[in-house]
Formats: structure tokens, sequence, C-alpha cells
């Protein structure tokens, strides 16, 4: 059972006892009241305010009148009469209460609020929405508050007929609020310095103490978002008088960004108040703008970059950003086919629309192809705080040449058994220039020698130059077209040794001369 059942059964008992005290004839039952509901309110919770807030108080209304004051005849019919009005006796129905700002520097966000029906000794609660003004003085203050309700005056049964009197009532009072003296952030200006995405930057902040109340052992704080970091946070800023200013500069890391954009930054206060209670202030938020990170724009040459050899790629960095940029290096990253030699390369500083170039050195895989490959690279610089940033990947393609080969050609014919000095020319069919190349030949069954290797020198691409060999044939050689596996071994323009892939040489082995006359033919050469 509710409290307003209970009030109600208590109501109808109370009439009952009334009922039995006074004879009255078995006529119409009566009921008449004759005080009013007396509604009392009272803030429920806090009643401080602080300057430049809204708040929401719940105001209490409590009924503190009686329930019944008279009544004769029939019990039965007046609660039935009761019931089918839905009145509940002493009560205030109906209630709405509204509010006013009389003289307290507040804004009411609050309209009508409906509250309902406040049976006696019970409670109703009604919301009021109060925006402080900035600059409010502390002190204690009346907020208005009007209650409208009904209550039931009498009611008569006669029969079948059911009479209810109702009374409408306007009533007057006041809840007290009290606005006490308080610190208040407020952001006098805030600017950022060298605020670029991916970078660390800072934003310089000045603030005031708008409030009422000194600020002890003030520390500012910054608070992170999606664009900005905190590298440093909680900054002294001492002891801040009402209307005093401090300045703080805070060191940020700054997201990705795609685009220069202003961004929010929100900041609080933490102090001790007069009583030495730590507090915090409401956050309070300053603008800053981020720019987008430098471009670069990239472009390459390549030297001796051949199938299954070391080259070199020149890259070409040229700023294409609005700023500079510091102790620029440039990073190669490893990707297939190519093992790199180095991945960094030094540019300086790079003002705007300046270009530094960096040379890489690079093995080609053997079992790469001929064509273009992507190489890719970041630019890597210092921000405001020499720490190391880098930019997006970038992509230049890079050529790779067919393998560097020679050709041997010559129709050399060595008789079985005999020892003769062998032709063979050398031709470059490479894209690129041969130092100090060795011509090499193998000799295997039937050949031998003790002269395997020949002076080349320089060979440019499509060069040849005829190189000699002294080779010896097995007597009993199988007169036929033998093969001498010859390769060339040369340095590249780095200096590195190559050697080319195997080129077989074709060498006819005659039929055994015969006899004195073979004997001095061969020792003549001939």
């Amino acid at each position: 059972m509710n409290y307003d059942a209970r009030t109600a059964l208590a109501a109808l008992v109370t009439l009952l006892l009334v009922s039995a005290a006074v004879a009255t004839p078995a006529a119409a039952a009566r009921y008449s009241e004759h005080q009013e509901p007396e509604l009392r309110t009272s803030i429920s919770g806090s009643n401080v305010l602080v300057p430049g807030e809204t708040t929401t108080l719940q105001v209490g209304i409590q009924n503190r009148g009686t329930a019944v004051t008279n009544a004769e005849g029939e019990v039965s019919e007046l609660a039935s009469a009761f019931r089918t009005a839905g009145v509940t006796p002493g009560a205030a129905m109906a209630t709405t209460a509204s509010f006013g700002s009389g003289s307290a520097p507040v804004t009411l966000r609050s309209g009508e609020q409906p509250v309902g029906t406040i049976s006696p000794e019970g409670q109703g609660t009604a919301a009021l929405e109060l925006e402080v003004a900035e600059n409010a003085t502390p002190g204690t203050y009346r907020i208005p508050v009007t209650l409208d309700y009904q209550y039931v005056r009498a009611v008569s049964v006669d029969g079948d007929e059911t009479f209810v009197t109702r009374r409408d009532v306007t009533h007057r009072t006041h809840v007290t609020v009290r606005i006490e003296p308080t610190v208040r952030l407020g952001i006098e200006s805030v600017s950022g310095e060298n605020l670029h995405a991916k970078e660390d930057g800072r934003v310089v902040v000045t603030v005031r103490n708008d409030g009422t109340e000194t600020a002890t052992d003030a520390e500012l704080l910054i608070e992170g978002s999606d664009q900005l970091t905190p590298r440093t946070n909680g900054l002294s800023l001492g002891t801040l008088a009402p209307g005093e200013t401090a300045t703080a500069a805070f060191r940020v890391g700054v997201a990705e960004t795609e685009s220069t954009d202003t961004y929010a930054v929100p900041f609080r206060l933490r102090y001790e108040d007069s009583n030495g209670v730590v507090r915090e202030s409401q956050v309070r938020t300053g603008r800053v703008t981020v720019a987008d990170a430098p471009t670069f724009d990239l472009s390459a040459t390549t030297t001796d970059l051949y199938v299954d050899s070391t080259g070199a790629v020149t890259l070409s960095v040229t700023n294409t950003g609005d700023r500079p940029v510091t102790n620029a290096r440039a990073l190669l990253a490893p990707m297939e086919p190519f093992s790199p030699l180095s991945t960094s390369a030094s540019l300086g500083t790079l003002a705007p629309g300046e270009t530094a170039t960096a040379k890489f050195k690079l093995e080609v895989a053997d079992r790469a192809i001929a064509q273009d490959y992507p190489l890719e690279f970041t630019v890597a610089y210092e921000d405001a705080y020499r720490e190391t940033v880098e930019s997006d990947p970038l992509t230049v393609p890079v050529t790779v040449g067919p393998e560097m080969t020679v050709d041997t050609s010559g129709s050399p014919t060595v008789a079985a058994g005999s020892t003769q000095t062998i032709e063979v020319t050398v031709t470059n069919t490479g894209e690129g220039t041969m130092t100090d190349a060795v011509a090499r030949i193998n000799a295997n069954t039937p050949f031998e020698t003790d002269d395997d290797t020949a002076y080349v020198g320089e060979l440019g691409p499509g060069e040849s130059t005829t190189v000699t060999f002294t080779v010896s044939v097995d007597g009993a050689a199988t007169p036929k077209t033998y093969s001498l596996d010859t390769t060339v071994k040369y340095d590249n323009s780095f200096g590195r040794t190559v050697v080319t892939d195997v080129e077989p040489t074709a060498v006819e082995v005659t039929e055994k001369r015969g006899g004195l006359i073979a004997s001095i033919l061969q020792f003549l050469g001939l």
C-alpha cells in the first residue's frame, strides 16, 4: 500500500470516528475542509551555485496540512464519492510549480513544472535549472516559487448524486540559493607554434581568473584530443588572484592530418581554495591551427643497374612544401629484387622549392628481370624539438637492365696430341663498360693448359678484342668439335668485381699428325 493510499485510509478512518461521535439522521453524507493544504518548499541537496555555470536544483514541495476537519453521514458513501471523483481529502491536486529569478543574478532555464497530487504529509519534486551569470556577486539570494493547485473544499452525497466543491489556490513562496566565491577559468588567448602534422610543437595559452576567489598553488592542465597529445602537462601558475592572468606553454604531439585545419584545445585549472581544498575548474576551450606535413617530389636516375650486378640510384628530392625542413635524410626501404648496400643519405636543410640529391648503391639479384621496378623512399627530417619525423612513403620507378654478357667467337683448330696457340674473340654484348677485364678458359678433357688467362682491359658496350691461349690436346682425342668454357672477370663502375656467365668457345680437334715431320711442324707451330 503506497503513501497516498495509507493517507486516504487514515482520512476515512477519521471520518468514521467523527461520524460515530455525532448523531445525524440517515440523510445526505457531507465532508468539508476548513483548512487548506499547507505547502512548503525547500531545496534537496546542495543549494550552492557557481558563477558561469548552469545547475539543476531539485525543489522539494511538502504538504503539511491536515486531512479532515468535519464529516457527517455514512462513511461508505463518502468513501465511494472520493473514489468516484478521484480525489484525496486534504491533498493539493494538479499542482504545478513555476519559478522567477527575483534579484538573483541567474537566468531561468526551467518552465512551469507539473508536480501532480501532494497528499497530506507527502512531498513532490520540481526541477529548477538555473544559469548563473559569469560576473555574479557572491551572496545569498531568494528564488521566487509560485505553486498553483486545487484542493477539495467539500463533498456532498445525496442519493445517487455526488457534489464535489474544489478550490483553486495560488501560493507564492521561495527557496534560498547561495553563490559562493569561486575560481573561474577564462581563456584570454591561445596560439600554436610549429604545429605541423606528425611533429611536436607548442600550444601557448594565457588564462585569467574570472572568479571571485584566489587560486593557490594553481596548475594548468591541457586535455588530449584526437589531434593533439600533451607531452608536458600540469604547468604551475602559482597564485592566481581574481582578474590576474598567467601564461603557460605546452609541448604537444600532432597527429597526422590531411590538410591545414583548426582544432579545439580544452584546458582546466587545478588549485587550492581558501579552505585548502583541492578543486578543479570547469573545462574552457581555445582553438589552434594545425598545418599539413611537408611534401616532397622525387625522381631518380640509375648507373650500371643490371641483373646480377651492383649499381647505383641517384635520387633527387625537392621540397614542395611552404617551409624549410631541417637535417633531411633520404631513407631507402629494402625491396625485391634489390639488396641495398646503403639505406640512408643526407640531404641537408631544404628550403621550399630547393632540391638535393643522394646516391644509393644496390645489388640486383640474379633472378631479377630486366624491367622497371619501384623503389620506396621516405624523407626524414627534424621538428622544432629535434625529434626525427618521417614523411609518408614515396615511390619512384627505376630501370634494371639485362645482365652483363659476353660473346666469344673464332674457329681455332688443334690436332690431337699437339700444343697450339688459339685465338678467341671476346665481345661485350652488355650495356655497361667492363674495366680491367680478364678472359679465362676452363680446360677440360681432352684439353690441358698452363695459359688459361688473357688480359682484355677496358671493353665498352659492343666492343670486341681478340685474346690468345696456349692449349694441349691429348693424343688419343677423337677428332671432332669440342668447347672450351670461357668467362670474363671485370670491375664495374663501383670497383666491384663481376664474373660473367660461362660462354662456350668451339675448338675443332683434328687427327693426330705423325712422324718426325709432324713433330717439327708442331715445334714450329705450323
